[in-house]
């Protein structure tokens, strides 16, 4: 008699095999769907979470390639918000709130590496419960929770770079580019080829 284990792991071989070409990627149930959407750099403002009108954006949702309104959503990726005592900040999703997980929460990670020199995003090492600090000039990978939009339940991923930032206005300005096509970690302009 077989262990269960393998006679597991060649029943979803076989199921694999079963599908569509269209689910599994061109006839390869191990390649990616082609991709669809071209990455792009938007850029945008964000105001801090505590102290500015409820109408304005302060929290970021990769794949919406959005800013959105904390009023508006029950779900976003990272905020920005000014500390008490004046430290400009992005705060992942988990540093505020639980998410009910343990893992692939959404996460910020602190790069030395230039935003235009990125094309691909990191896996690992994200910041997914506590408060980073920014500063102008600041680039950083963004990762979001696994996207309900991908079969593959994995993360999107987003470059940002702090452009400005506006203490009266508690507000900053920042470009980001955010690759919304599922299983893809490609961070360049135009159509992601990995």
């Amino acid at each position: 008699m077989r262990p269960l284990g393998l006679r597991s792991a060649l029943l979803l071989v076989v199921g694999v095999g079963a599908l569509p070409p269209a689910v599994t990627g061109c006839g390869d149930p191990l390649s990616l769907l082609p991709a669809v959407f071209e990455n792009r750099v938007d850029s945008l403002e964000l105001w801090a979470a505590t102290g500015t009108e409820v109408f304005r954006p302060s929290a970021y949702l990769i794949s919406a390639r959005s800013a959105v309104r904390l009023d508006q959503v029950t779900y976003f990726d990272f905020i920005y918000d000014i500390t008490p005592e004046g430290e400009h900040v992005l705060i992942p999703l988990a540093a505020l709130a639980s998410t009910g997980r343990t893992t692939g929460n959404p996460g910020i990670l602190p790069t030395a590496v230039p935003f235009d020199s990125i094309t691909i995003a990191e896996q690992t090492g994200y910041v997914t419960a506590d408060t980073i600090h920014i500063r102008v000039g600041d680039v950083f990978f963004a990762r979001s929770a696994p996207a309900p939009t991908c079969i593959l339940s994995i993360p999107s991923y987003a470059k940002l770079q702090v452009l400005a930032m506006s203490d009266s206005a508690r507000a900053i300005s920042i470009r980001i580019l955010s690759n919304i096509n599922c299983g893809y970690r490609g961070l360049e302009i135009g159509l992601p080829k990995r």
